[in-house]
């Protein structure tokens, strides 16, 4: 049985002129870990990109059209208590002196997973593949364009995702979306929205020029439209690999 429920995504824009990288060194040194005392966290992890990614987008309209950071908690029971906790616990360290920097917010959501799978080269189950070493991502999100979406999400499992996986870069993918399951927070909580994280084993630039035909066929259909989609490169470097 898969741990995880839901999955917290915090998106910014890019960093200001001048930045020195302190945001990201806080926030990965003394933030992010803080984190795992809410009762429900199971992995938080962060990936952000440069100038190259920031022009490498396949879409991207309104605010999210400036992603360039997004911060992924993944979550299990009690998703609700461990939603309650992450609102109060940033108050708490910000009252603490411990939230020094702050960086405008372009989301915050707590969505739930819907779907997950593992390519077959990739050797592990779909349960696991976010807690394997990757090299960066495609993020994809998404708004629903139809009351009913039930054809478009049949097709993404039976075809869309088969061809995805078949990628020689991609390991998995994990698709979450807006839930009314749980009392969220306005800070946490928004119009319909489904988000597609599909981890890469390869240069994330190169690889989403090969993903870039597959993911466009999401919206053929008409029924979701894209608000982002495009690279973003992991902040941990790997050295399983030699290249």
């Amino acid at each position: 049985m898969i741990r995880v429920k839901a999955a917290f995504f915090s998106a910014t824009g890019p960093a200001p002129e001048g930045d020195d990288g302190s945001y990201l060194r806080w926030h990965l040194l003394d933030h992010m870990p803080e984190q795992y005392q809410l009762p429900g966290l199971v992995y938080a992890t962060r990936w952000t990109t440069d100038s190259a990614y920031l022009g490498a987008r396949i879409a991207g309209t309104g605010p999210l059209a400036d992603v360039a950071n997004v911060v992924n908690y993944l979550v299990g029971d009690p998703v609700q208590q461990t939603h309650d906790d992450f609102l109060e616990l940033g108050v708490r360290l910000a009252e603490a002196g411990r939230f020094p920097i702050r960086r405008p917010s372009l989301q915050l959501r707590l969505l739930a997973l819907l779907r997950w799978y593992a390519a077959p080269r990739a050797l592990v189950a779909a349960e696991v593949v976010p807690f394997r070493p990757h090299r960066g991502i495609a993020l994809i999100i998404e708004e629903p364009a139809s009351d009913d979406v039930s054809d478009w999400l049949r097709w993404l499992h039976t075809q869309h995702y088969p061809e995805l996986l078949q990628v020689p870069a991609v390991a998995g993918a994990w698709q979450y979306g807006s839930t009314d399951f749980w009392r969220l927070n306005p800070a946490a909580d928004g119009p319909p929205q489904f988000v597609t994280v599909v981890y890469l084993d390869d240069d994330p630039l190169t690889t989403v020029k090969l993903l870039a035909p597959i993911i466009e066929q999401r919206w053929a259909s008409g029924a979701v439209r894209p608000l982002f989609a495009g690279p973003l490169k992991s902040m941990i470097q790997w050295d399983a690999w030699t290249s």
